[in-house]
């Protein structure tokens, strides 16, 4: 029996190692073949190729150790669910059901007036750009279950690669803004004469997400090296500097993107970050008067602000008539939406005139209206779960204060996440594979510290629970 409990105790050691291995030779990939807001070229191909290793992996730990928590269980089930939701609309439909939203009952009329008519009614318009859209979960899907599964050990070090390829990608950014126009070397062509400055991301507005999400992961390790300081060294010491001088690099190289969301987006994510990591204790602070009239004030002022940036931007910027149709039109294909990967042969067929333009619309620039276009009411389910299960995860780090190390990393994942569902928003930084890859991975990370601190309170409690029944 222990020769038999030592071979599965080295089998689980080997695929930790394993799994992170798999984890971050994805996550390198993702960032230098995913940068790009399509899905039809080779590079996507083999990136969801290279997941299936780490997604085998990744089930295995999690089979042999699942999570404890009802936290990570419930972040767990909606991640599965989000997946087989996707491949359920692949599965055909009774007429009559097929047949329940207007669009559906003309498409059908259509296709028996052109000659076309069918007797399987699948669930989505458009099985072919579902069956692939599936595909493109994969990446993501295997980072959520790897960092799931990711073992104490590698936890710091996955979230510093994290922040490593996002300053590379700075450095990449930069060179290619001094090539000329015409250089070979440049990854992107030069669009009317304006050379996007985002390194890999054809988008440099995802850029501006991967910066923040690269601010306060090194904030969040700063103070955790800091914390872990040895009086009588200056290792951690020496670490903790050096990383709050990357976060500080990260928010300076932002409003050189020019995104205006990204901008935005480093106030409270910064002043998030302090927060949950416990450097600013909010419960003590606002007892002040002063201070508490001075943040009331403040956020009046900025929200303020806000709206009346955004109310020009609704009026000026299509991407909020993009949005605001894809609702609309989202109302029409209720309950079941019109399918994954249907988004543009569907959004073109209700274009708003002011959209007449040559280019097509390949995504809403709202991730949520989009879901709310192709995944109907039982997409808008699995994302108001998964919402619900974000918000119990902050506060439960709120109240944790960043006593804990872990507690401090996954205050760093879950701002990180924040941003990026917040960018969503008004953008689509989770339509490129390297920040969807990058993002489920934190949240993987994110409740698997959840998960073990609340495991490892667990031996804490018995004795006064003994006590107190004793």
């Amino acid at each position: 029996m222990n020769r038999l409990s030592a071979a599965c105790d080295g089998s689980i050691g080997i695929a930790a190692w394993l799994s992170a291995g798999c984890l971050v030779l994805l996550l390198l990939a993702s960032w230098l073949l995913g940068g790009l807001t399509h899905d039809s070229s080779w590079h996507d191909e083999g990136l969801q190729l290279l997941a299936l290793p780490a997604l085998v992996v990744a089930v295995f730990l999690l089979a042999r150790n699942p999570p404890q928590t009802r936290l990570a269980r419930g972040a767990l089930a909606v991640m599965l669910t989000a997946f087989a939701a996707v491949a359920l609309q692949l599965v055909p439909l009774p007429e009559g059901l097929w047949k329940a939203s207007a669009p559906r009952v003309e498409l059908a009329r259509d296709l028996v007036a052109a000659g076309v008519p069918s007797s399987v009614w699948h669930w989505t318009l458009t099985p072919h750009g579902t069956e692939a859209a599936l595909w493109r979960m994969l990446p993501p899907l295997a980072a959520f279950l790897s960092g799931l599964a990711l073992a104490r050990g590698f936890r710091r070090g996955v979230l510093l690669c994290v922040v490593l390829l996002s300053l590379a990608n700075l450095g990449l950014a930069f060179q290619q803004a001094g090539l000329p126009q015409n250089s070979p070397l440049r990854i992107y062509p030069v669009i009317d004469g304006v050379a996007m400055f985002g390194g890999i991301f054809i988008n440099q507005n995802h850029f501006a997400t991967a910066l923040v999400i690269a601010m306060t992961l090194a904030l969040c390790l700063a103070v955790d090296a800091w914390r872990r300081r040895v009086r009588g060294t200056r290792k951690h010491e020496l670490h903790a500097l050096a990383l709050a001088g990357l976060a500080a690099i990260c928010m300076a190289a932002v409003p050189l993107t020019a995104s205006r969301a990204g901008i935005a987006l480093v106030a409270p994510v910064l002043l998030g970050g302090l927060v949950l990591t416990g450097l600013l204790r909010l419960d003590r602070l606002l007892k002040r008067p002063a201070f508490a009239v001075t943040a009331a004030a403040l956020a009046v002022a900025m929200a303020w602000v806000f709206l009346r940036w955004l109310a020009v931007a609704r009026a000026q910027d299509p991407r909020f008539l993009i949005a605001d149709s894809t609702f609309r039109l989202g109302l029409s294909y209720l309950p079941w939406g019109s399918g994954a990967g249907s988004f543009t042969p569907v959004f073109e067929t209700d274009l708003p005139k002011a959209l007449w333009i040559p280019q097509y619309v390949n995504h809403a620039h709202n991730e949520f209206a989009q879901w709310w276009l192709v995944g109907g009411l039982p997409a808008m389910a699995v994302v108001a779960a998964g919402l619900v299960v974000f918000v119990l995860a902050g506060l439960r780090l709120l109240r944790l204060h960043g006593r804990r190390p872990m507690a401090v990393l996954a205050s760093g994942c879950w701002m990180a996440v924040a941003a990026a569902l917040a960018h969503s928003w008004v953008d689509f930084p989770l339509g490129t594979t390297a920040l969807a890859v990058t993002v489920s991975l934190l949240g993987g990370v994110l409740f698997a510290c959840l998960d073990e601190l609340a495991v490892d309170r667990e031996p804490q409690r018995a004795p006064r629970q003994r006590a107190a029944s004793g």
